[in-house]
């Protein structure tokens, strides 16, 4: 990222955060005429915001190191480094994106057009700088992460910290908002759909339970390795089903060598084969 890219989504990111302050003040003022489930999606936006905001500033720190004067294998380092953190950072403004804009539609149906206005404003915000980050259109040439040992780490507790805030603390989803992961047949069906999906994110139209859903799931494949996709789809299996065959790392790894070049979200009907 060149010098004036880095300046641009600097001021880009400076003014989002001025709307997003404006934001959390009009919602704080609000708070008591919100429905429940809103509420705690502001909470969650809160606590994602931060987690975002992290990972931007170190996208930003490692786009300004400059590797050493011809030492090839620093260079090379480096570079890996600032693609990885890249693409989290982008997988970070994609799921931005999508809880504003479903912040936006809730807003709009209780009839309160300013601050669905502001929600949709920050989407269009994330989306401009996500534009402004260079490589996020392109597959990475960063090997997916096939450390660790699923068996030895919490999916429940990898769900609360990376899915909940969408999709609830039980995997119970809001209606007409974030589709349920429980009973659910984008989880329980065959296993390569939902390791694609947590690979590559879902975009557009999908139907659970008879109601249909319209949004962007982010794609996890920067953040998260392949044992941890791996616990966390076994969690939701067995909360589902007790009896369903279990997802292995190997099989979450094979996925994502066969897919590797993949650099946008699965729609439902490719998932379905059509």
């Amino acid at each position: 990222m060149s010098k004036s890219q880095q300046q641009a989504l600097q001021n880009s990111y400076d003014s989002l955060q001025k709307d997003y302050r404006e934001l959390v003040s009009d919602y704080e003022s609000e708070n008591d005429t919100l429905p429940a489930n809103l509420r705690s999606l502001y909470t969650q936006m809160q606590r994602m915001h931060r987690q975002m905001n992290q990972s931007h500033q170190q996208m930003m720190t490692r786009n300004m190191d400059r590797p050493m004067e011809g030492n090839k294998m620093m260079k090379q380092r480096m570079h890996m480094g600032m693609q990885m953190q890249n693409h989290m950072t982008g997988e970070w403004y994609n799921q931005m994106i999508s809880m504003h804009r479903q912040m936006a539609e809730m807003h709009q149906r209780l009839g309160q057009q300013h601050m669905a206005e502001m929600n949709e404003r920050l989407a269009d915000e994330f989306q401009n700088m996500r534009g402004m980050v260079p490589g996020l259109n392109k597959p990475s040439d960063v090997p997916f992460n096939q450390q660790g040992n699923p068996d030895y780490l919490n999916g429940e507790q990898l769900f609360t910290e990376n899915c909940s805030s969408c999709h609830g603390a039980e995997g119970e989803g809001i209606s007409g908002t974030f589709p349920p992961l429980i009973d659910s047949q984008w989880v329980t069906g065959d296993k390569s759909v939902p390791i694609r999906i947590m690979l590559h994110g879902l975009s557009g139209e999908i139907k659970v339970q008879g109601e249909t859903y319209q949004g962007i799931m982010p794609s996890f494949k920067a953040r998260l390795s392949a044992a941890e996709i791996t616990a966390i789809l076994n969690y939701l299996r067995k909360e589902n089903d007790d009896q369903l065959p279990e997802v292995t790392q190997e099989e979450v790894i094979n996925i994502g060598k066969k897919y590797s070049q993949r650099s946008r979200p699965w729609t439902s009907s490719e998932l379905n084969g059509q």
